[in-house]
């Protein structure tokens, strides 16, 4: 049986290193791009909740702060349990984005990375640089495969993603913060804060905050 190079201090703690090198570049890289986002008008974003709401995306006033957030610009960071709508609320903001011709966000499934090693992951991020992306279910992922052995897909596929495009992306974790900093050590969490807005959504269920539109779905969108 393969030895888990995870198991012995010595691999752990040159896993760290290459780790917190990765990410003081990808930081760096990511920081630098960053930039104060717009300010976006109400009507713009009840525009946009009422047209996700007609593919079935019920909003609370957490997500339509996180739907006001999207709109001005910043790379979201979703969190939180199983089933409460991370993943959907890109696939409905997908359905109206296809509405108004508007190319996809797209979508890579982490927990669909069995068998990724570098060369995949390279690949995968200049096979859509001209795209905004979302990177689904963070944590979920094997280990891939680097140099024989074994390393975090995650943070390398980011720095690449950071090295070669200019467009947003999107990150959604069932994970909670703590196991977050469990898996991807403190540093992670703690610095990507600097560029991803982070939403910690929630499981419970409060009344529609929307007031009632007077303009049928089907009217002009209003959006200058």
């Amino acid at each position: 049986m393969a030895e888990d190079v995870r198991a012995s201090p010595a691999g752990q703690a040159e896993a760290k290193t290459v780790f917190g090198e990765m990410l003081e570049r990808l930081v760096k890289t990511m920081v630098k791009k960053a930039e104060d986002p717009p300010v976006v008008r109400e009507s713009v974003v009840e525009w946009y909740a009422q047209r996700m709401m007609l593919f079935g995306y019920d909003f609370t006033a957490d997500t339509l702060g996180v739907l006001a957030d999207y709109l001005k610009g910043y790379n979201l960071w979703l969190c939180g349990n199983v089933g409460i709508g991370k993943t959907f609320f890109f696939d409905c903001m997908n359905k109206v984005r296809r509405q108004r011709q508007y190319s996809p966000i797209v979508k890579l499934s982490m927990i669909e990375t069995q068998g990724w090693n570098m060369d995949t992951a390279r690949d995968w991020v200049e096979d859509n640089c001209d795209f905004d992306i979302l990177i689904d279910d963070v944590g979920t992922e094997p280990l891939m495969k680097s140099w024989g052995q074994e390393a975090e897909l995650f943070p390398y596929l980011l720095e690449k993603r950071m090295q070669l495009s200019n467009r947003r992306t999107h990150l959604t974790s069932n994970l909670g913060v703590l196991d977050i900093k469990k898996r991807y050590g403190e540093r992670v969490v703690d610095r990507f804060v600097q560029v991803f807005k982070m939403e910690q959504m929630k499981l419970k269920k409060s009344r529609r905050v929307l007031r009632p539109w007077k303009r049928a779905a089907n009217a002009g969108d209003g959006v200058a």
